[in-house]
């Protein structure tokens, strides 16, 4: 059973205890970054490629940000521990979170506010269809922009700031992600979290079935020898 640990690294252990995830699905996660990642790293560019296949997501500015807040000693790569405990909260945070690390990533360069022009940078791809002879950046401030700054600005000094984003938020959940898509829509999470542990589990019961089968073989050796030497085990 999970509950009890068994067969599993302390690290699984580990992250379970800190984690939204059991022991045996920290496992799984940290096999699927050992299979991502394998003698390499999980630098940005491998990354986002893990960000596309398995979720999706293909603004390419966004997941640098969102790398940036993966990456927790910003050492240019995300480790399997900053994964896992990432990956908590990208798939099952509660709201505080949540709010946390979205604002995380939308202050991008930790400044403690997100500006208009900051803004811009992050919803400037949303904007799919112009109107005739309207530029991109013009309708994404007239329309995105200006919205969001009337429904996040609390204190109304043109920046939002972690209170006021927290503040607007925790009013009305459905702003969580107003500057941008930071999170896996609802279908690709699911979708990942129905299938992540037959898909990665594997490696863990092929583990156990080896194990199995050498201890199998261990004990009949044994017991062929207790029948030719008796009690008197051969000494070499």
């Amino acid at each position: 059973m999970a509950a009890t640990y068994k067969g599993y690294s302390k690290l699984a252990e580990k992250l379970a205890r800190v984690t939204h995830f059991t022991c045996e699905e920290t496992d799984c996660l940290l096999n699927m970054y050992d299979s991502v990642v394998g003698t390499s790293r999980l630098d940005a560019n491998r990354f986002r490629d893990v960000m596309h296949s398995v979720f999706g997501m293909t603004d390419d500015i966004m997941l640098e940000y969102i790398f940036q807040v993966f990456d927790v000693d910003r050492d240019g790569c995300v480790g399997p521990e900053e994964f896992v405990c990432k990956m908590s909260v990208f798939l099952r945070g509660t709201l505080p979170e949540l709010v946390d690390y979205c604002y995380s990533v939308y202050d991008h360069n930790r400044d403690g506010a997100v500006s208009k022009d900051e803004m811009m940078q992050l919803l400037r791809p949303h904007v799919v269809t112009l109107p005739p002879g309207e530029e991109r950046d013009e309708v994404a401030k007239d329309l995105l922009v200006d919205l969001a700054v009337k429904k996040l600005d609390e204190d109304r000094d043109g920046r939002v700031s972690r209170d006021d984003y927290t503040a607007a938020v925790i009013q009305e959940p459905l702003l969580l992600e107003a500057l941008g898509a930071c999170l896996p829509e609802t279908r690709a999470r699911d979708e990942f979290l129905a299938t992540f542990m037959e898909k990665y589990g594997r490696k863990l019961q092929q583990q156990i079935d080896i194990l199995q089968v050498v201890l199998g073989a261990f004990t009949n050796n044994c017991l062929l020898l207790k029948d030719n030497y008796g009690n008197e085990w051969p000494h070499y």
